[in-house]
């Protein structure tokens, strides 16, 4: 059976047995019957089975009602109490009714017109969930925020336990690829100090090795999204036997390796930022490597598209020489920039964007040769963000160089428009 559809199987027997690979990570040492049934029904489909049936604001009759469906309308589950279910309408409401007014149906999978990778990066926050069950017909795969591994091979848990396995129950029951993001991210900032340590401690690789096998087998997953960030140049073979050694491992036990990497139109081994990443050697062990083609003007630099049209295809026809397109995914920004006239931006979703915008009663303008929206206000400030429109363009490359497909970096920060346009595009 393919071990994507058993996600949430796995997940309910790593919370009822308690196992747990590694010294960092922990889970619930119990689960009670509705955690296990909420695990099971969580993101399934089902259909109304009454006419006029109340879907009410909460878990029970006292509260208001928030609308009426009837007899083979369908819903998704996405939690229970007592005897309610909360469901997501297809309008994008989200209600509760009572659970013997609904039946569980077989899941109707969206008939994508593509066949491209669609992995939405995850961190957990309610806009990310919200977004993740409103769309996620849209995915193929998610990448939760899950463990960070440190300069001792053990990994450090980012996600409360509870909250993970919601999500992916969610993600299992929806056939959605799921690989836990594993990274070197300390005290706010990717740490080379940390990942030369590991990557350079043959005792402490081997840990870490057996430890994110042993993880992501006991919670059912389907595989890794590997990003170590600012390693030094100078670890760039350390890093190339690690990813060797890793994917090894993850495929003799049946996961997949994805990994991500910073943007670069050129090799130079001795880049601080970049020289590390010897996309032809990663290539060859990794499933997927996914390109984080973003920050091009990054919140400490100078304002600018954070994008634009011509960097992205300047990177993209570097990692094809490198890379079989077939193994790339095209990292893609959610987000914005408000760079003041000195000093360091501050990082915006779509809605804060577009809400700044009107507060400030500025000019959304457009630039022609970067296909990217942007606008000024105030004493200085410059705003570069991204939508759906500018999100075609960068479509438009992944089918022109017959890539893999595309990663959001990240769910929640998005213009809901870029969805339709995704469907639209990809082919």
């Amino acid at each position: 059976m393919n071990q994507n559809i058993l996600v949430s199987i796995l997940t309910l027997l790593f919370y009822i047995t308690s196992i747990v690979g590694g010294g960092g990570t922990t889970t619930p040492s119990s689960t009670t019957p509705q955690e296990t049934l909420t695990s099971s029904l969580v993101g399934q489909q089902a259909e109304i089975i009454g006419d006029n049936v109340m879907i009410r604001t909460g878990a029970g009759t006292g509260n208001s009602a928030l609308t009426s469906l009837n007899k083979g309308d369908r819903v998704v589950i996405l939690d229970t109490k007592d005897n309610w279910y909360q469901v997501k309408l297809d309008d994008g409401r989200i209600g509760w009714v009572v659970n013997y007014l609904v039946k569980i149906s077989p899941i109707n999978k969206l008939q994508r017109p593509h066949d491209k990778t669609v992995l939405g990066y995850y961190v957990f926050t309610s806009n990310a969930y919200d977004s993740l069950i409103q769309n996620s017909q849209y995915l193929t795969s998610i990448a939760p925020w899950s463990w960070g591994i440190n300069s001792y091979g053990n990994l450090t848990e980012d996600a409360d336990a509870a909250a993970l396995a919601k999500v992916l129950s969610f993600a299992g029951n929806q056939q959605l690829q799921t690989y836990a993001l594993i990274h070197n991210m300390f005290n706010g900032n990717f740490d080379s100090k940390v990942a030369s340590a590991l990557l350079n401690n043959p005792v402490a690789k081997t840990k870490a090795i057996n430890e994110i096998k042993t993880t992501l087998l006991n919670w059912g997953m389907s595989g890794i999204n590997l990003d170590l960030e600012n390693v030094a140049s100078n670890d760039r073979q350390a890093l190339n036997d690690f990813v060797a050694e890793l994917s090894a491992a993850l495929h003799e036990a049946g996961l997949t390796v994805t990994m991500a990497v910073p943007a670069k139109t050129q090799d130079n081994p001795s880049n601080n930022f970049s020289g590390a990443y010897d996309y032809a050697e990663l290539g060859k062990h990794v499933d997927q490597l996914v390109i984080m083609a973003y920050d091009q003007h990054y919140r400490s630099g100078s304002p600018g598209p954070i994008a634009s049209v011509e960097w992205v295809e300047s990177v993209i026809k570097y990692v094809i020489s490198q890379v079989p397109a077939e193994k790339i995914v095209l990292g893609i920004p959610n987000y914005g920039y408000d760079w003041p006239k000195s000093g360091v931006a501050t990082a915006l979703t779509y809605n804060q964007t577009m809400q700044l915008a009107a507060s400030e009663g500025a000019n959304i303008k457009w630039q022609s040769n970067d296909k990217v929206p942007y606008f000024n206000y105030g004493q200085g400030h410059q705003v570069w963000f991204e939508n759906r429109y500018s999100l075609k363009y960068k479509l438009e490359l992944v089918n022109k160089y017959n890539l893999n497909g595309i990663a959001l970096w990240r769910l929640g920060q998005e213009d809901p428009g870029i969805w339709q346009t995704i469907n639209q595009t990809l082919s």
